[in-house]
């Protein structure tokens, strides 16, 4: 019987390369000190790791990474590489979530994310997480394959896939969806090769986006230890350094997942979702500014300027900071004039 292409690929990716220990026996690849530092919460980001009582003992967890200061709307889960510790994708993890987005990383059994039941984990950071609207599911090699796995299962429940040095096999192709897929590879990759994200188009919807990274290898996907090999084998040395390839595997992943937010005012951005502040912002711009031209005029120019504004913020968050204190004032100002309206 012949056995087709990406099945081999897929049964050489998980035994061969990601399967084999210093001692020759099978283990996870373990976080880099940098993984274990990204776990730690800030002021742009809290932290948790979340026990579920249903999963097997030992591998009962996810992290949990909230941007502050903001309510998401969008979410991204994480599935790690085969037999890579979860905790090497952190410092990634801890990136996008500062951007504005919930972001999971999911602990499997045995670290191996295409295996019943592990692949449908994502079932539950889904259900804990009611208020995102929507969800983006990802991973890393076979990580993401997993996720190609269960989007292709569960279209009802995420919008898209974001696949980090991946691509899915024949099995799990997801070219007659409507998902919304992201490809993001290094050119030196020596696991997952050019040749093969290529190969891999027809597998994949029709508006995927591709985003190549110059020099960037399979092994700086992650922060993980390959001691005492310098990457994973039969990987390709890098040409850039992991600071550099992470910066760009986490722009294009939080750029990816821009596209999908609803348009949102820097009331909204300043305050965050359900701020009970907002509706009192709302009813002085209909009660009191809708009731004149010069008013109305504002009002327009506000609107169409939010977006510039924001991504503005978003790069000063210093300036971010005193806007909000100079909002709590003017509150109480418009308060006032509410009062007398």
């Amino acid at each position: 019987m012949k056995i087709k292409r990406q099945t081999v690929v897929l049964i050489v990716v998980l035994f061969t390369l990601l399967g084999v220990s210093r001692e020759g026996v099978t283990q996870s690849w373990p976080p880099l000190p940098e993984a274990l530092d990204a776990l730690e919460s800030d002021s742009a980001v809290t932290v948790e790791t979340v026990e579920v009582e249903a999963w097997e003992e030992g591998s009962n967890y996810y992290y949990a990474f909230e941007p502050n200061n903001t309510n998401p709307t969008i979410g991204f889960i994480i599935y790690p590489g085969g037999l890579v510790d979860p905790r090497a994708y952190a410092p990634a993890a801890h990136t996008i979530a500062a951007g504005g987005y919930l972001t999971v990383i999911i602990k499997m059994k045995d670290d191996a994310a295409i295996t019943y039941p592990n692949y449908i984990r994502a079932d539950q950071i889904i259900s804990d997480y009611p208020e995102i609207t929507k969800w983006f599911i990802g991973g890393h090699s076979l990580g993401g394959v997993s996720s190609c796995k269960y989007a292709k299962e569960f279209t009802d429940k995420v919008d898209g896939v974001v696949l980090w040095a991946s691509y899915p096999s024949e099995q799990f192709r997801i070219d007659d969806t409507d998902l919304k897929v992201v490809s993001i590879y290094g050119t030196n990759d020596g696991l997952v090769t050019h040749d093969e994200i290529e190969t891999s188009e027809e597998h994949l919807p029709s508006d995927t986006q591709w985003v190549p990274i110059e020099g960037g290898n399979h092994t700086q996907f992650g922060w993980y230890d390959t001691s005492p090999y310098p990457v994973q084998p039969d990987d390709n040395p890098a040409d850039i350094t992991r600071e550099d390839q992470q910066a760009q595997i986490t722009q294009a992943t939080i750029n990816f997942l821009k596209q999908f937010e609803e348009n949102q005012c820097v009331a909204t951005y300043l305050l965050g979702r359900g701020n009970p502040q907002l509706t009192t912002l709302r009813r002085f711009r209909d009660t009191v500014l809708a009731q004149s031209a010069i008013g109305r005029k504002l009002v327009e120019i506000y609107y169409r300027s939010s977006g510039k504004a924001i991504a503005v913020f978003e790069h000063h968050p210093i300036v971010t900071l005193s806007l909000r204190r100079l909002v709590g004032s003017l509150l109480s100002m418009i308060n006032g004039t509410l009062v007398r309206v």
